[in-house]
C-alpha cells in the first residue's frame, strides 16, 4: 500500500507547471508530500488505539525520484488494518498445520498428550483511564453489554486488587517466575471480585487469573497486567472447547485513500505558497 504523487499535472493545472522549473516542482512537490505523511501519521496517532504503535511504524519515510514522491506502507498487520479483512477462525491462523511447533519452554504452538496441539494466547489490559493504545483498559470491553450496569466502576474495581498481587517476574535463564493471579466469581457474594462473563459461552471472566507482570528498567519499576486463554485442538484437527475464537471482519481504516483527497485539497495552497515566497 502507498500513495504516490507523480509531478503536479493531477494537482495543478498543467498550463501553469509548464511554466515551472523542474527544481521549481520538485520543491513544491516535496512540501506537498511532507504534509501528506505528516497528515497520514496524524489520523493513525489519533484513531488508532492497541495498534497504534504498529501502524505508526509502517509508514515509510518518503522516497523521491525525478519528479515522483511516494509514501508506502509495508507489513502484514498494518495493511490489513488500511485495507480490512474478512472474518477467520483463529485456530486456523494459531495451531493449523502450516504454524510450526515451539520449542519446549518458549510461546507459540505445542503439541498436547492426546496428539493435538493447543497455544497460550496473551491478552494485555491496561488502566481504566489509560488511551487503549498498549492494551485494552480495565472495564472497557464491558461498555454498553447488559451483565454490567456500570464498566468504568467494574475497571476501577479490577486494577484496585490487580495491583495489588504479587508480582510475576521475568528471571534471566529461569523464564516467567508466577506470583498472585486475580481471584473471581461470576456470582455476586462468592470468593473473589464479582466479575460477570462478558459473553454466555466463555468459560469465565475475561479478567480470571489475572497477574500482574513486574519489569525493572533502569531507572524504574513498571507493571503489567496480562491475563492468557488457552486456544486448543484434537489430533485431527477439530477445535476443542465452547469458545468460538472467530475474529470478526473488520472494515479497512482508508487513511492512504483520505491522504490522497487531502493531497488534492491542498496542492493549491502549496503552490501559491510557493509563488509568494519568490
Amino acid at each position: 500500500m502507498s500513495v504516490e504523487f507523480v509531478g503536479l499535472e493531477s494537482l495543478i493545472p498543467e498550463e501553469i507547471t509548464n511554466q515551472l522549473s523542474d527544481s521549481a516542482v520538485m520543491e513544491i512537490l516535496q512540501d506537498i508530500a511532507e504534509a501528506a505523511r505528516f497528515e497520514w501519521d496524524r489520523l493513525a496517532k489519533t484513531e488508532l488505539f492497541s495498534t497504534r504503535s504498529v501502524y505508526r511504524d509502517a509508514i515509510q519515510k518518503i522516497h523521491y525520484q525525478p519528479g515522483q514522491a511516494t509514501i508506502a506502507l509495508v507489513g502484514v498487520l498494518p495493511n490489513l488494518i488500511e485495507k480490512g479483512q474478512d472474518s477467520y477462525d483463529m485456530h486456523d491462523t494459531l495451531l493449523g498445520p502450516d504454524v510450526p511447533v515451539a520449542p519446549l519452554g518458549e510461546r507459540g504452538k505445542h503439541r498436547s498428550r492426546d496428539g493435538g496441539f493447543y497455544r497460550a494466547v496473551p491478552f494485555r489490559h491496561v488502566t481504566p483511564t489509560s488511551g487503549g493504545a498498549s492494551g485494552s483498559p480495565m472495564g472497557r470491553p464491558y461498555r454498553g453489554h447488559d451483565v454490567i450496569q456500570d464498566a468504568k466502576k467494574l475497571g476501577r474495581a479490577v486494577y484496585k486488587a490487580a495491583k495489588k498481587l504479587e508480582p510475576s517476574k521475568s528471571l534471566p535463564d529461569k523464564g516467567m517466575t508466577y506470583g498472585g493471579r486475580l481471584k473471581t466469581t461470576q456470582e455476586k457474594g462468592g470468593k473473589g471480585l464479582f466479575v460477570p462473563k462478558l459473553r454466555p459461552y466463555h468459560a469465565t471472566d475475561i479478567y480470571s487469573g489475572m497477574i500482574r507482570a513486574e519489569k525493572t528498567y533502569k531507572s524504574a519499576t513498571q507493571s503489567h497486567y496480562m491475563t492468557f486463554r488457552t486456544i486448543a485442538v484434537d489430533a485431527e484437527g477439530i477445535p476443542k472447547g465452547s469458545s468460538p475464537w472467530i475474529r470478526p471482519q473488520t472494515a479497512g481504516r482508508d487513511f492512504a485513500k483520505r491522504v490522497s483527497q487531502y493531497v488534492q485539497k491542498i496542492a493549491p495552497a502549496a503552490f501559491a505558497a510557493y509563488l509568494g515566497s519568490k
